[in-house]
């Protein structure tokens, strides 16, 4: 009998443990639910993560998942109308603290790629220091390396290093062939244009989140517009055997008129490059 007592005590603790930790689980979202229930509460800077891969252990897997679904669930709440950078360092860092404690976990890298890189710059590059360690982790991932090239493309104004990372992308399993065709155009002069028109719509094409989908729908049309201006400088030069020195030269003979750029995006032309920027001062639509 002696013997049996430590046997009957494990199953105890066996049985036991679960329930308790599913009382405090249970406990610690019915009082997010009621802080939700009173108003949208700010976020909060989570725990280093080296401090949750130990004190979680084998559990490091739902502690990610608890920062993904917090995250989510505040932006689900928060004021469109809200400067992100209010509220961005916390959601940034719980999104690194997820990727820290469950890098296998690809949503993770889908919500970053959503709420960061818009913010500005400085958040873009967040972003691909994050995705980073999803391309360590899940190394036949295209879309990760795709992630990494759009931010470096768009938001970062580095069509060069966008390149090789679409480059990266195009030799994984099950990426689309034309990821090659647009890093070439990205590497070539002027090719910024072009190929970033095609990606927008490549990324509107594989969009859900509809905010998200009206913004790039704005990007597009303000794209379309530089292109119109890129196959009149063309058109100029194809003419007079020169780029012109001001766009201005392009009317009336190429251009009824210049087209408009709707905030936050301004052209501009050192020739013999046409380029659409951001500005960086500007905030989320």
């Amino acid at each position: 009998m002696a013997k049996a007592a430590p046997t009957m005590v494990h199953r105890a603790w066996c049985f036991l443990l679960p329930l308790v930790l599913l009382f405090f689980y249970l406990a610690f979202f019915g009082q997010q639910e009621r802080h939700y229930a009173l108003g949208v509460p700010e976020p909060t800077h989570p725990p280093p993560p080296a401090v949750q891969e130990i004190a979680l252990g084998y559990l490091r897997q739902l502690g990610a998942e608890i920062q993904f679904i917090k995250t989510a669930v505040y932006y689900g709440q928060v004021d469109p109308a809200r400067d992100a950078r209010e509220y961005a360092a916390p959601l940034a860092a719980r999104l690194a603290a997820a990727a820290r404690l469950h890098p296998h976990f690809l949503d993770t890298y889908y919500l970053t790629q959503a709420l960061l890189p818009p913010i500005d710059e400085e958040y873009a590059a967040y972003a691909n220091r994050i995705h980073a360690r999803g391309m360590a982790a899940l190394p036949d991932q295209f879309v990760l390396p795709f992630f990494v090239g759009f931010n470096h493309f768009y938001y970062l104004k580095d069509p060069v290093r966008a390149a090789g990372y679409l480059q990266q992308a195009v030799e994984l399993p099950g990426a689309p062939s034309w990821f090659g065709h647009l890093a070439g155009a990205l590497a070539g002069e002027g090719g910024d244009i072009y190929g970033g028109l095609f990606w927008l719509r490549a990324m509107l094409a594989g969009e859900e989140d509809e905010g998200m989908r009206e913004r790039y729908r704005h990007s597009i049309a303000m794209f379309e517009r530089a292109v119109v201006v890129q196959r009149a400088i063309e058109q100029y030069r194809a003419r007079q055997g020169h780029y012109p020195v001001d766009l201005a030269e392009l009317v009336p003979a190429e251009l009824a008129e210049l087209p408009e750029f709707d905030p936050p995006f301004q052209l501009s032309w050192e020739p013999p490059t046409l380029r659409l920027l951001r500005l960086p001062d500007s905030r989320r639509r």
